[in-house]
């Protein structure tokens, strides 16, 4: 049975008088829940999210297993290879020990002359050999040996020796993938804003599906790092441009809850599985190839999702909304007044060109929008730090790096889950700060226990709390940045994030110095991000600020302490605001007056 949706227009006032409530139809949000925000084709959309979300976790960790590196290596001496066929004992033999995992020198080997004492004498493992040596000297290897019985394939780092004085190529290799989305975010944001999301979308993932299959044919650094900058032009471009199109189909009420749970379980299935694909598929190549084939279904976009609306109405291509309007009604069997379209299109014919507009400059010309600016940059950047630096360092535990990464990664649904039950309870400032004041505690922690279960265990908490940080730091932005410059604002401050991810590995390769460094530097990564956050005005209750110069008084009159925890002080503070004209949870409409009683939906 198809469902009407008629609006209340009239009000009788008095004998003879009316007042007409004319309803509120200036942008897409507001005419949306005429036809469904909340039914059948919202959740279709929803299904859409799926090969995205999977493609994104692949692109994100796949490179992790692709470069991934066995502790357990030493230096490969030829001359041990006949005579000592087991690894072990060309490893006794050839290497010094070490009280430190995996308790012997992987860099380094005795300075002997092996032929010479083999043409001597039989070696025995374990045995002293300072007799044969000139003064007990080591020498750099310039070839390894690997234990593959906890990481059982060759990685391309393994193949090429990226390993000791070469790790950095790891680091290096990843941060040239991140380079590829910086540039990948502004080409493909051009395109997005002058020819359409969808096409911006179909030619970024072609780029990551060219780039996968292309990663499997690389035999040296140089052909990696390529093959991957040009699979990095995908990155970020192909979870946030459809992840946009759907919030726009989706009620405002619901955002929150349906995108975070939605991208929560898309992205943390593939996060998840994408270890166990590594080890039984047990080829890095044949691993590019597999990874890949989500990027290419994504191929099918324009028939699974449709254009965004808001590209439409800024390209005054009004005809185009109301068509996807129509489309909407018709797949959630909602039927709508004969006249909504008319006054729609009428609403958004008359807005045209009359829409503030703003750089990125604008929001440094005013003092207090400029500290709000740097501090939601700084908020992300020191969060995605400290998040992929948690990731990276699992592969320092002794735990087997697939099962602690599977473990990992299944915290993303919970932990979305839980943040949405308490986001809009506690609000966005209160949230960020105890997530990441926990992530520092847990870190702190993994340094200070012996156990590697127990710092294995503090690792999951801290990845935990630090998903929970990441989706406060992604809606924070969002919501303080003013309306004319919210997307720009919001994509510089994603390039800042991708240039964290960049920095993120080379904070493991500090382990060298110290076990322990890494760890340190997060917790400090961390702490100093919880303390950020505090400085930042909640949004929690009020209307996004839209306009440049509400966005400089958002806030003026909140206490530092107050919270949406505390109802009493939080309570007082949003009165202060609702005096200057900001605080406006209730959108109150005005009534526009008429003599007589209209007989259509038009005026």
């Amino acid at each position: 049975m198809r469902s009407t949706r008629r609006l209340k227009y009239f009000e009788m006032q008095g004998p003879g008088e009316h007042t007409l409530l004319i309803p509120r139809l200036d942008s897409f949000d507001d005419a949306l829940p005429y036809v469904g925000d909340f039914g059948r084709y919202q959740f279709w959309l929803l299904a859409a999210l799926l090969p995205f979300g999977i493609s994104y976790s692949i692109l994100y960790f796949s490179q992790i297993f692709l470069t991934l590196v066995p502790r357990e290596h030493w230096c490969r001496v030829d001359e041990l290879l006949g005579p000592y066929p087991s690894p072990e004992d060309r490893r006794n033999i050839a290497v010094p020990a070490n009280d430190k995992y995996p308790y012997y020198d992987t860099c380094s080997r005795w300075d002997l002359n092996f032929s010479a004492i083999l043409g001597q004498t039989t070696i025995e493992p374990n045995s002293s050999l300072w007799q044969f040596a000139t003064n007990n000297r080591t020498v750099k290897c310039d070839r390894w040996e690997y234990d593959f019985s906890q990481i059982p394939y060759p990685s391309i780092g393994a193949e090429l020796d990226w390993v000791c004085d070469r790790g950095y190529l790891i680091s290096t290799a990843q941060a040239i993938f991140y380079t590829g989305s910086i540039l990948g975010g502004f080409l493909f944001g051009w395109i997005a804003d002058n020819k359409g999301r969808i096409p911006a979308l179909w030619l970024c993932t072609a780029c990551g599906v060219v780039g996968s299959v292309a990663t499997a044919s690389a035999d040296s650094f140089w052909s990696f790092a390529l093959c991957r900058f040009v699979t990095g032009l995908a990155f970020d471009n192909v979870i946030s441009i459809p992840l946009i199109i759907v919030v726009e189909y989706m009620g405002v009420s619901r955002r929150t809850v349906v995108v975070n749970i939605a991208f929560g379980l898309y992205f943390g299935v593939g996060s998840t599985l994408l270890p166990w694909l590594a080890y039984y598929i047990a080829d890095w190549r044949l691993l590019s190839y597999v990874s890949a084939a989500p990027l290419a279904f994504c191929l099918v976009t324009p028939w699974i999702l449709p254009e965004s609306a808001r590209w439409y109405v800024s390209n005054r291509r009004s005809d185009k909304v109301i068509e996807k309007l129509k489309r909407i009604a018709s797949v959630n069997d909602v039927r709508p007044d004969p006249h909504f379209y008319d006054v729609f299109y009428r609403n958004l014919s008359a807005k045209e060109g009359k829409k503030e507009t703003a750089t990125l400059l604008d929001l440094f010309r005013t003092p207090r929008l400029a500290r709000i600016t740097i501090i939601l940059t700084l908020f992300w950047s020191l969060i995605l730090l400290a998040f992929d630096g948690h990731v990276y360092s699992l592969k320092l535990l002794e735990s087997s790096v697939f099962l602690s990464f599977s473990l990992a990664c299944a915290t993303e649904l919970p932990a979305a889950l839980l943040l949405t039950m308490v986001l809009d309870r506690w609000g966005r400032r209160f949230c960020g700060f105890v997530t990441m004041a926990l992530t520092t505690a847990f870190t702190i922690a993994e340094i200070l226990v012996e156990s590697g279960t127990w710092k294995l265990v503090m690792s999951i908490f801290a990845r935990f709390t630090l998903n929970m940080a990441a989706n406060v730091g992604l809606q924070y932005a969002a919501e303080l940045l003013p309306t004319p410059v919210r997307a720009q604002g919001v994509g510089m401050i994603h390039i800042f994030g991708i240039l964290a991810h960049s920095v993120a590995p080379y904070i493991i390769d500090t382990v060298e110095w110290w076990s322990d460094m890494p760890m340190a530097i997060i917790s400090a990564i961390a702490f100093l991000c919880a303390s950020l956050v505090l400085f930042l005005p909640e949004t929690l209750g009020h209307d996004l600020p839209q306009t440049l110069q509400q966005g400089e008084d958002f806030g003026k009159n909140q206490r530092f302490w107050s919270s949406p925890c505390c109802s009493s002080c939080y309570a007082n503070d949003e009165d202060d605001q609702d005096n200057d004209g900001v605080k406006g949870d209730v959108r109150k409409q005005p009534k526009r007056r008429r003599d007589n009683f209209p007989n259509n939906f038009s005026y």
